[in-house]
């Protein structure tokens, strides 16, 4: 078994806005400039297109530099998007968003950005717009592995770009379906889309481009085992990307380098490129890249033997992976992990991380896949045939159209001269039946005198008739006007007194609601004051300060000053989320991590532990009672894990959706239920868990306050009868407001 190392490949963006120019400004007065603009716009909002470009310009300087402000930038034209009349400032507003959102790893964020800016651009017309749009689409499913769903979208784009000749999109999407190609396994196809794509590139200067296409063909030269080739292409484009100073690319190629350095066996030059990769992809926020960073430096102390570094990388790069489900991170991280655990002799948990690689791995390269991404090229090249065919046809139709035009035209011309013919015959039968007609109307008109002198007669005896009638409809519409305000009066009193009663009840109503959840509000806030003193307990505090101040007595700063600093954010959490009945899930979420790994490295990592998230919920806009879900990991460590002779003890916290709400899953593999604590085994486990009655209580408030959600607390054996596992089952609090 031998460790794989991670690769970064160069991927590209496509953000078109005709016409547009970007100005430079310098970064430490872009602030002063975005107040300005901001400043401006309020003043003249008839120049929300000038200044919505404006900020779009601070936006694209700024994605490869410093993503989270462009994002900002971004965010501020959508803000005033109703006053903007260019409806393709709008769009490429998004798919900057989009991109950005990319380079943070932020996947869904990200698509829903750019199907906004391809609606857009779908509704305009604008095929510059799509490209990018599709492009960038496909860069996100391939960013997660999704090679199918990614060649899917760049073969759109690759269509409309050549549809319109874009010379550039053409290179830059033959690129990224290379991408594709050289993760099936193709990789003479991958070479052919590259090799067009890097001449387009340096016929038009684009060093971007050639950037991107040179650590491509390295990665393709390291996959066929030619490492000489592969660390030479790199070096190129970490040349190109120096000049340019695209701080991205120096990145990648850095950590490109540290993993070709790997395969060579020079880990010291491979420690140097990785931890400056490292540098480099925390400066920027490119989680994903520091993920595949991490694992290439990982793999280099285990050639090195320094074990305990490489596992302490190999669980970052596997944390950073499952945090952005990204399945190539979590497939390298997991065998790499085997390796170490090998070579610590711990076979169970090497068998564990090696099944782990082996799903990862099968979910990736699959027979299926690499059909699928073959049927969508064949099917690509066969309608681009067939298209042309078909023109062709057209033209040959249009051609026998034209001749069949000309013989009706001739024969058209012969007709005429007959038809002209017919009309003067025509022409002078009019002018006798004109004739009649003129003698036939002197004779209705003599007629018409004799009977309008009768009419007149008859109109003047109705006019009178219709004197008298609206005399009686005047009496008549008095009665009816006197009766129906009499009516009204009448209702009205009775609305006025029935809108008074039920003004007193709703009062009284009102009043017993507010004693009744005043009462609620009390009993909820001791439960939350129970589960803050059972989870910042006296002897947890006390154990992390000795660790601490072990670690600084043994000169380890960097672990203390890393465990002061996870200490001091568990504790702001706690102290953040404790004011509140509801706070969003991610906060929880992060808390309960923070919580796990500090005791982790108080028990000098005697157990491992994983936390795992359905897709289908978004952690930002789900909210959870601060503080529930903490006492049960709290046991499952202390009363589970730390009280039985159990080696390699594991503990997993995971939350789903179910079909009432939400339910989150507590398991350990430790001594389980009805097993007395071994007082040899760990010292400083409380001897009574206060955690458990308080989750029943907040559970008890829970159900008053939202009684159609049912929620409920579990806890019993593991499977098998080993460890325990508990489940709280709660309804779903998305989008409600939290109560401070």
């Amino acid at each position: 078994m031998s460790v794989k190392f991670s690769l970064q490949k160069g991927c590209f963006f496509l953000i078109s806005l005709m016409g547009w120019s970007l100005y430079s400004t310098d970064l430490c007065a872009q602030t002063s400039v975005a107040d300005s603009l901001r400043t401006e716009l309020k003043a003249h909002p008839e120049k929300a297109d000038e200044i919505g470009t404006a900020f779009f310009n601070l936006a694209a300087q700024n994605i490869s530099s410093d993503a989270k402000k462009a994002l900002t930038y971004a965010d501020e034209i959508l803000l005033f998007q109703k006053n903007i009349k260019n409806q393709h400032l709008i769009s490429a507003a998004y798919r900057a968003k989009g991109i950005i959102h990319l380079n943070l790893s932020q996947f869904p964020e990200a698509l829903q950005s750019l199907q906004k800016a391809l609606e857009i651009d779908e509704k305009l017309k604008a095929d510059f717009g799509k490209i990018g749009d599709l492009n960038t689409i496909g860069l996100v499913y391939m960013s997660q592995s999704k090679y199918p769903e990614a060649l899917k979208y760049y073969l759109l784009a690759l269509a409309s770009a050549e549809k319109i000749n874009r010379e550039l999109d053409v290179a830059s999407t033959k690129a990224n379906i290379g991408i594709v190609y050289t993760e099936m396994g193709d990789y003479e196809q991958a070479m052919r889309h590259y090799e067009r794509s890097l001449a387009i590139f340096r016929n038009n200067n684009h060093y971007s481009g050639q950037t991107n296409t040179l650590t491509n063909i390295g990665i393709v030269y390291y996959k066929k085992k030619n490492i000489r080739e592969a660390i030479r292409y790199s070096k190129l484009a970490l040349a190109l990307a120096d000049s340019v100073k695209d701080i991205r690319s120096q990145g990648r190629e850095n950590g490109n380098l540290s993993a070709y350095y790997n395969e060579l066996g020079q880990h010291d030059l491979a420690l140097e490129y990785g931890l400056k990769a490292i540098a480099i992809n925390k400066e920027i926020g490119s989680t994903k890249s520091l993920g595949l960073n991490e694992q290439n430096v990982s793999a280099a102390y285990l050639k090195k033997g320094n074990l305990k570094q490489a596992r302490e990388y190999g669980l970052s790069a596997l944390k950073i992976g499952t945090a952005l489900n990204a399945t190539d991170i979590k497939k390298e991280a997991s065998l790499g992990l085997s390796e170490v655990y090998e070579a610590l002799a711990k076979p169970d948990s090497a068998l564990y991380y090696y099944k782990m690689f082996t799903v990862f791995s099968d979910s990736i390269s699959n027979d299926n896949n690499r059909r699928e991404v073959t049927r969508m090229g064949l099917k690509y090249e066969f309608d681009k045939t067939e298209a042309v065919y078909k023109q062709k046809q057209l033209l040959a139709d249009e051609q026998l159209r034209q001749q069949q035009l000309e013989l009706a035209l001739s024969a058209s011309q012969f007709q005429q001269g007959e038809q002209l013919r017919r009309l003067q015959e025509v022409q002078l039968q009019n002018e006798k039946l004109l004739n009649e007609e003129k003698q036939k109307q002197l004779i209705i008109a003599q007629n018409n005198e004799k009977l309008q002198a009768g009419k007149v007669n008859a109109l003047s005896q109705q006019q009178q008739l219709d004197r008298l009638e609206l005399k009686q409809l005047w009496l008549y519409g008095i009665l009816a006007l006197v009766v129906l305000f009499s009516v009204l009066i009448f209702l009205l009193n009775l609305y006025r007194l029935r809108r008074l009663k039920y003004k007193n009840e709703m009062q009284l109503q009102e009043s017993e609601q507010k004693a009744l959840q005043l009462k609620h509000q009390h009993q909820l806030s001791e439960s939350e004051l129970k589960a803050i003193r059972s989870q910042m307990n006296p002897h947890f505090i006390f154990n992390v300060l000795n660790s601490i101040e072990s670690y600084i007595m043994d000169n380890d700063k960097k672990t203390a000053s890393r465990l002061i600093q996870k200490f001091a954010s568990l504790s702001r959490l706690i102290l953040e989320n404790s004011t509140k009945s509801l706070v969003t899930a991610d906060k929880e979420w992060k808390a309960l991590m923070l919580y796990t790994e500090l005791e982790d490295i108080r028990y000098s990592n005697a157990f491992t532990y994983s936390f795992n998230v359905d897709e289908q919920l978004q952690l930002k806009t789900l909210f959870l009672p601060p503080m529930l879900i903490q006492p049960l990991i709290e046991n499952a460590i202390l009363h589970g894990l730390m009280t039985g002779e159990r080696e390699h003890g594991h503990l997993s916290v995971s939350l789903k959706k179910t079909d009432t709400g939400i339910c989150v899953t507590v398991k350990d593999n430790g001594a389980g239920f009805d097993t007395k604590v071994n007082p040899g085994r760990i010292s400083g486990i409380k001897e009574k868990s206060m955690g458990l009655a308080s989750i029943e209580d907040r559970i008890a408030m829970i159900n008053k306050q939202y009684p159609g959600g049912k929620a409920r607390f579990v806890i019993g054996r593991g499977e098998g009868g080993q460890g325990t596992t508990a489940e709280i089952h709660l309804p779903f609090f998305e989008g409600q407001s939290v109560l401070n």
